[in-house]
C-alpha cells in the first residue's frame, strides 16, 4: 500500500520530464484490481518503469531494466492517453471493489479514474487499456522468472 500511495504522489519532474502546465498528456497509470484472494496493482512510469504490488505479499518492481517491460509500459500510458475523456477525475484513491478494475490515469495537473467489472472491460470501450494493462502484468511476471 505504501508503494501504490507513492506513485499517486509523483510527478513528471521525478523523471526530468518538462511539461506544459496545461499539459494533460499521462506520465504514469495504475490498474487496480481486486481479487477474492486480495488486491493487486500494475504502475507505469513514462521512464519505462513498472511494477507489480500485491496485498497477499510479493511482487514485482525494477521492471525498468528490461527493455521488453520498458515497451510495455510505454504502451500502457499511451493507450491511456486515449481514454481520459472517458473518465473522471480525482482525488481519492480507493481500491476497487471486488471483481472490478480500477484505472488511475496520472497527468501533470489531474489524476483521472474510471473503474469497472473486470468481465466489462473485455468487452467495452476501455478493453484496449485493459489488455494492455495485463500485457504489462505478463511481461513482469515473465522477467521476474527469468531472475
Amino acid at each position: 500500500m505504501k508503494l501504490r500511495q507513492l506513485a499517486f504522489k509523483t510527478s513528471p519532474t521525478n523523471f526530468g520530464i518538462t511539461v506544459s502546465p496545461d499539459s494533460n498528456e499521462p506520465f504514469g497509470i495504475l490498474m487496480d484490481l481486486s481479487l477474492p484472494q486480495g488486491n493487486a496493482t500494475i504502475v507505469a512510469f513514462v521512464s519505462g518503469d513498472a511494477s507489480f504490488y500485491s496485498s497477499a505479499g510479493g511482487g514485482v518492481i525494477g521492471g525498468i531494466s528490461h527493455e521488453n517491460v520498458r515497451k510495455a509500459a510505454y504502451k500502457f500510458i499511451a493507450t491511456s492517453a486515449k481514454y481520459i475523456d472517458k473518465m473522471m477525475t480525482t482525488t481519492s484513491y480507493p481500491l476497487p471493489e471486488l471483481g472490478k478494475v480500477r484505472f488511475y490515469v496520472l497527468t501533470p495537473n489531474n489524476i483521472y479514474t474510471y473503474e469497472a467489472a473486470e468481465p466489462d472491460l473485455r468487452k467495452n470501450t476501455l478493453s484496449p487499456l485493459y489488455a494492455a494493462g495485463h500485457r504489462l502484468l505478463a511481461e513482469l511476471l515473465a522477467t521476474a522468472q527469468k531472475k
